[in-house]
């Protein structure tokens, strides 16, 4: 898809590669979180805050959507029958929608926190915050150990195209019906 520097040599990046790349963001977005569950009730940062909220709101439900419209049903026609995926994927599947259910919920003490306002009760919303990167970063996890690994071990080329193409609708407003 794109090309990047990497120790002096040009790399050529794949789907799999972004979402990886992916991964690593959503890694830092439960740092950040982390960092302003810190911080509360009076030291967080408000930029921090929007910028969390605005990865929860947009780019986790974009992320999902590609492993499930994408990446989720590749897997499954080329796995092989030892390889347990169809259960895996069920589980992941379950857990990005606890997750994105979970994330909205987030939104209203994030948007608060951005905009300068006080919490009625930061304990709470810290407890909240703490679940959730918790859990999503062993999803994280769970995802680069099992999923990507398998994924570059059994998809062929023209699977990694179609992800590629799933992707560009993800972010296409006039495919979405945006």
């Amino acid at each position: 898809m794109d090309e990047n520097a990497q120790d002096g040599r040009w790399v050529k990046r794949n789907a799999l590669d972004l979402i990886e790349h992916e991964h690593h963001i959503q890694a830092q977005i439960c740092d950040s979180l982390e960092q302003i569950a810190d911080g509360l009730p009076d030291g967080v940062d408000k930029r921090l805050c929007a910028q969390v909220a605005c990865a929860l709101r947009e780019e986790l439900p974009l992320h999902h959507r590609d492993e499930e419209c994408g990446l989720f049903p590749l897997i499954e026609q080329r796995a092989l029958p030892g390889d347990g995926i169809a259960e895996i994927l069920a589980r992941l599947a379950m857990e990005h929608a606890t997750d994105e259910s979970f994330a909205s919920e987030l939104l209203e003490s994030l948007d608060t926190l951005s905009g300068g306002g006080k919490l009625k009760n930061p304990d709470m919303v810290g407890y909240m915050f703490r679940s959730f990167f918790e859990s999503y970063r062993r999803h994280l996890h769970w995802e680069n150990a099992v999923v990507l690994p398998l994924a570059r071990s059994r998809l062929m080329p023209q699977d990694i195209t179609k992800l590629e193409e799933a992707m560009a609708r993800n972010r296409d407003p006039e495919q979405r019906g945006d």
